[in-house]
């Protein structure tokens, strides 16, 4: 949080808001309090983080012991399932989001390396833009065996055309040699996005759909994965913006703009890859060459368009 203060907020003077599954202690919030005065710290309703109703709770321990064996990442964490499942269905309803239309997700421990000095909620607004992303790469297919044939029964329950012919975003998710999921992803650790997206009707539908199967529980769905898949049915790729000026890090994944790019601004990048960092926009599981690569056939067709 301080280094979000001093790469941005000390210009802007945005509000946080901190939610948690449990109250959060005095202490914690007086050494927020002491970074930023206009924070506000809310409860996630028990209904947001339990089992509803349709859930197998015994069949659900035993998917996630056998997570467990089968080494899928956090499939045995209980509070993983979860949170995955809130972020994805329900963190925009809390009520200290009432009165925002726009958020910026940060996660513990992220790090910025450059400064922005210009505001990512105007820039959305004035470009019409609803979502926003730094990383993009490739989700572990075993935490997500059933959820692309999933999203493709909704789309076909709900005559959602998919096809490349659509102007949706949906086919950069989309391998174009066998027709399933690439994998692709935009990773949500990072998200400036629209509140109104999330709290639409049709998303709410698509949610409500992916809930009622389980597999929030019964196998290991990310947010991430589902709020991408999400933006692939409901927004135009125009509609997406990569933040390639934003020097970010989470966990070991980086991204940093290139010199090449013009982009940098007072940035302090590492270097490379070692034991601390990883650069990630070249690192295997990657998904950058693929958007880039989506973005240019998009605006290819576009000005086939104009010229027709």
């Amino acid at each position: 949080m301080v280094n979000f203060e001093q790469r941005f907020n000390k210009h802007f003077q945005y509000p946080y808001v901190f939610l948690n599954e449990s109250p959060f202690t005095d202490e914690f919030k007086q050494a927020i309090r002491a970074i930023s005065a206009d924070v506000e710290f809310g409860l996630v309703p028990s209904a947001h983080w339990s089992y509803p109703g349709w859930i197998n709770e015994t069949y659900a321990r035993e998917c996630r012991d056998w997570m467990r064996d089968h080494q899928v990442f956090y499939g045995d964490l209980e509070s993983y399932h979860h949170m995955c499942r809130y972020q994805s269905g329900f963190f925009f309803d809390h009520p200290l989001l009432d009165k925002f239309e726009w958020y910026w997700r940060i996660e513990p421990g992220v790090q910025y390396f450059c400064d922005i000095t210009y505001d990512p909620f105007l820039y959305m607004q004035k470009h019409k833009k609803q979502y926003g992303f730094v990383v993009t790469l490739l989700e572990l297919k075993d935490t997500i065996p059933s959820l692309w044939k999933t999203v493709e029964a909704y789309a076909a329950s709900r005559r959602i055309d998919t096809s490349d012919r659509s102007g949706s975003l949906f086919p950069y998710f989309r391998d174009e040699w066998t027709g399933d999921y690439n994998l692709c992803h935009f990773w949500s650790n990072f998200e400036i996005a629209s509140l109104n997206l999330w709290r639409s009707p049709q998303y709410r539908d698509f949610f409500q759909y992916l809930d009622k199967t389980g597999n929030f529980f019964y196998e290991r769905w990310g947010d991430a994965p589902v709020h991408s898949l999400a933006a692939g049915l409901f927004l135009t790729t125009d509609q997406v913006h990569y933040f390639e000026d934003i020097g970010y890090q989470h966990d070991l994944y980086r991204h940093c703009p290139t010199e090449k790019s013009g982009l940098r601004c007072n940035c302090d990048c590492p270097v490379g890859t070692n034991e601390t960092t990883i650069d990630h926009d070249v690192h295997y599981d990657t998904c950058l060459p693929q958007w880039r690569k989506h973005v240019k056939e998009v605006e290819k067709k576009k000005n086939r368009w104009r010229w027709t």
